[in-house]
């Protein structure tokens, strides 16, 4: 049968509109990527790229082989910036939304990213004499189509950075700035990174937790002290249920390290456990209080790790009344400089020591145990020391080459704190640091 001109025309009209019914629509070609970093044990990892497609896609299984990863990680402070580069394995694939969370439809693909406490290429961070965040660019490329909901993507490619989202950190303030006028040492500056809780502005009687960060977190960048290792956990959920869900966390942040002394040279012999900081961070902690009245004066908590455990010590023996208890980390107060006259004086202040064995950096026993022994000989009845042999990965993740727990450098023992796995004996009962914690009070 022969159509005529105008029935071929229209023919040819409806069989091109059921063409491009049913015929797949590409999607864009090119666009941005956002990152999600995790702080873990060691700090800090990139776990997921999410990237935008242009189009929604409903749902489907993307294989983890469509897309692949690349990355180059830069520091600007080192003589030869690119430190390394190299594909990351993609773990899984699925339609997120833009944080990377799974939905069932949605215009973004999140490629979950393996990981590790030695897999260089996950990490953001760097360390050259101190932390600081790296530039790490990743080129995400499209080895295979995905058709979904009439629309196939294929040949996408990715490579300028959109977002940069940290869900760990995400409830702390990075920007406080403090100047002090030191008659000693004249302007001393500290950052710090604080944590309010969400009935903060309703009532008061809520403790405040202080962090010390270790000798590589100082500098001007207020996120470092709680994110170059696992400190941002004291905000999460499960250690302010401790607290009834209301703790402050203050991190303040030296503008060096906390053992400076004036001297600026860490490795010279001391004479004495002092710091420049001493002063200008006490005057920190009033001011923080003074301007947060939900802040309970009778339960505000200090520690810290390593640098932070020596200015743990140095902050206890110049303020013994001021806190409600201490935990120092790996601490690097010589036991063999702090005079029997200051440890009396805290001899009734709450006390939960931690220090690893294996600790190479600071000799346990020329530190932690000498002051830990002596408190005891003095009568101290609320000091407890955790002593583990080594610091090992108790996620199971992790493992040596041959097969047991992947084993982190002794001097790391503050990873045992913020996951909460010390326990000790308290009132008759065996709890954990942050149980012993929350029930710490202020003498009167």
């Amino acid at each position: 049968m022969r159509l005529s001109t105008s029935s071929h025309t229209k023919a040819c009209g409806l069989i091109l509109l059921i063409v491009l019914f049913f015929s797949p629509v590409s999607a864009i070609s090119s666009g941005t990527y956002n990152v999600v970093h995790e702080i873990m044990d060691w700090g800090p990892a990139t776990t997921k790229v999410i990237i935008e497609l242009g189009v929604e896609l409903g749902a489907c299984p993307i294989a983890p082989e469509t897309f692949s990863v690349h990355v180059r990680r830069v520091d600007g402070r080192a003589d030869v910036s690119l430190l390394a580069s190299g594909d990351r394995k993609v773990e899984k694939a699925y339609i997120s939304d833009a944080l990377g969370n799974r939905v069932d439809f949605g215009s973004f693909v999140a490629l979950e990213l393996s990981y590790g406490p030695e897999d260089e290429l996950s990490s953001p961070m760097n360390y050259l004499g101190t932390y600081a965040w790296i530039s790490c660019d990743y080129t995400v490329k499209q080895k295979e189509g995905i058709v979904s909901n009439n629309v196939t993507v294929s040949d996408f490619i990715a490579t300028a950075l959109g977002e940069t989202y940290i869900p760990q950190i995400q409830g702390f303030s990075l920007d406080g700035r403090m100047r002090y006028a030191d008659e000693k040492y004249g302007d001393v500056h500290l950052s710090y990174a604080d944590y309010k809780p969400l009935g903060a502005f309703e009532g008061a009687g809520f403790p405040l937790i202080i962090w010390l960060h270790g000798g590589e977190e100082g500098g001007g960048d207020a996120s470092l002290p709680i994110t170059a290792y696992k400190a941002c956990a004291f905000a999460s959920a499960p250690a302010q249920a401790f607290f009834g869900g209301e703790a402050y966390v203050l991190a303040p942040q030296a503008e060096t390290y906390w053992m400076d002394d004036g001297t600026r040279d860490l490795f010279e012999e001391r004479k004495e456990n002092s710091s420049k900081y001493t002063n200008a961070l006490m005057r920190l902690i009033e001011i923080y209080i003074e301007q947060n009245p939900g802040i309970d004066r009778d339960r505000v908590y200090i520690g810290g790790a390593s640098n932070g455990g020596f200015m743990t010590m140095a902050m206890i023996l110049a303020f013994p009344e001021f806190f409600a208890a201490a935990f120092p980390v790996s601490e690097a107060a010589l036991d063999a400089l702090i005079p029997e006259e200051s440890l009396l004086g805290i001899v009734d202040l709450p006390i939960w020591f931690v220090h690893s064995a294996s600790d190479a950096v600071v000799p346990a026993t020329l530190f932690t145990l000498s002051t830990y022994e002596r408190l005891i000989r003095l009568g101290a009845r609320n000091v407890q020391l955790s002593y583990p042999q080594k610091v090992i990965d108790t996620t199971g993740k992790f493992q040596n080459p041959d097969g047991s727990p992947y084993e982190y450098p002794g001097h790391w023992s503050w990873i045992y704190l913020h996951n909460n796995e010390l326990t000790a004996t308290f009132n008759g009962k065996q709890v954990t640091f942050l149980e012993w914690l929350a029930a710490q009070k202020r003498a009167e």
